[in-house]
């Protein structure tokens, strides 16, 4: 069994441990497929995973964007704003609570990958990056006008999320669980906020 599913040191419940080792053996072999010939377009991306979707940059790119849209009448921009603050700061919770109970580590913490004195941090599940990346991605989309735009922009955070396993930061079941994260807690911010629930009218100050 890989120490990947080690969860820093902490036993694995004994019922849990075949599907655990099931799924780090997956991980692994998918790793080590995505990362096996990573060029100079695989390590941009990785670059753009690794900077555009933190979310000290995201959040106040949010919030700028709903003071701009209250303050201009445009429904569009306010309600990505608004979704986009909401949605970002509830799935970061969401997402440091689960990495303090799972505990798993990362790709770079792991034999054979593992980086000499490199400091363990166990907190690879699931991906922080990729869950703001799907979370700034529903609230983009909550505010788009057709189908086609908004799976452009699903497009767009899935491939910066992918840079996530090309730095060697996460694995890919962190990353779908990341996205999957992301989207839902967006999905139930956006519905659960008042004024942005539903589609948008036709009396959208852009339209």
């Amino acid at each position: 069994m890989s120490d990947a599913i080690g969860y820093n040191g902490a036993p694995v419940p004994e019922p849990l441990r075949p599907i655990l080792t099931r799924i780090d053996g997956i991980d692994a072999h998918l790793h080590d497929a995505c990362t096996g010939k990573a060029g100079a377009v695989e390590q941009a991306v990785a670059t753009a995973g690794r900077y555009v979707i933190k979310r000290h940059i995201l959040i106040p790119g949010f919030a700028a964007t709903w003071c701009v849209g209250m303050l201009a009448g445009n429904d569009r921009l306010r309600r990505a704003g608004g979704v986009g603050v909401v949605g970002l700061m509830a799935t970061a919770a969401a997402s440091r609570s689960i990495k303090a109970r799972i505990r798993r580590r990362r790709p770079d913490e792991c034999h054979p990958r593992l980086k000499a004195g490199y400091r363990i941090s166990a907190r690879s599940f699931p991906s922080g990056h990729a869950a703001s990346a799907f979370a700034a991605a529903t609230a983009v989309a909550s505010a788009v006008a057709t189908p086609g735009e908004a799976a452009l922009v699903y497009g767009c955070a899935a491939v910066l999320a992918s840079g996530r396993v090309m730095r060697h930061r996460h694995w890919v079941s962190d990353v779908l669980a990341g996205a999957l994260l992301g989207t839902a807690v967006t999905l139930l911010a956006r519905t659960l906020l008042p004024g942005f629930e539903g589609k948008l009218e036709g009396n959208d100050a852009d339209r």
